[in-house]
């Protein structure tokens, strides 16, 4: 009797157990699922940018240089890799733009930035690099982003940088211009901030599926 009540306590904590396990499972599947409606589109947009004319490579031949057929060869290949950086600024606006309660304002805006969400909490212009602008643009970023702020003093007004200098720490800082305050955000710090719902950040799936499309394009 005492054999079959321990036979049971183990068939029942393991059964428990199974459940708790596949419960998980479940839920992690529709956790991962639910986005899927925001995926597809966004896959086609993205198709449709590195689909693009793209520039073909001409070889400059220089007097020092090595002209041979593997070094063409490998800097067609720099080249092209490089044509796929540049548009990193692009993709990050496209893929911001048309998450879930954001809006990709595209070319021609009243406010000239690029994505904003639905509730206007959240403006934000977006550069690839953290040296796409040279003195005299970033003076004109910082006009748009403090003429928006002083019009719009509840919204955060940021100037979005996708990939951060090499080595940097500070991700995110607060600027004062023209006596408001715009902020500066890049990198990984960027794509929690617009792509966190809730407590639960989904910025690494996201990214991961975005840099497995255009490995395959």
């Amino acid at each position: 009797m005492e054999s079959s009540t321990k036979e049971d306590t183990y068939s029942y904590y393991k059964e428990t157990a199974n459940l708790s396990k596949i419960l998980k499972i479940q839920s992690y599947v529709r956790m991962m699922q639910w986005y899927l409606p925001y995926v597809n589109p966004i896959i086609n947009k993205i198709t449709s940018l590195y689909q693009r004319e793209k520039k073909p490579y001409i070889h400059e031949p220089t007097l020092f240089g090595d002209d041979s057929e593997s070094n063409i060869e490998t800097l067609k290949i720099a080249f092209e890799q490089r044509q796929k950086q540049m548009k990193e600024g692009e993709l990050a606006q496209t893929m911001i733009g048309n998450w879930i309660g954001w809006n990709d304002l595209g070319i021609g805006h009243q406010s000239g930035l690029d994505c904003r969400n639905k509730d206007n909490t959240i403006i934000m212009d977006v550069k690839n690099k953290h040296n796409t602008c040279n003195s005299g643009s970033q003076k004109a970023l910082f006009d748009k982003l403090s003429n928006y702020k002083k019009e719009n003093p509840k919204t955060r007004c940021i100037w979005a940088i996708v990939n951060p200098k090499p080595g940097c720490k500070k991700m995110s800082e607060k600027i004062i211009y023209n006596g408001v305050e715009i902020e500066k955000i890049q990198g990984v710090e960027l794509f929690k901030l617009v792509f966190s719902i809730g407590n639960i950040d989904y910025s690494k799936q996201i990214i991961n599926i975005v840099k497995r499309h255009i490995h395959c394009i």
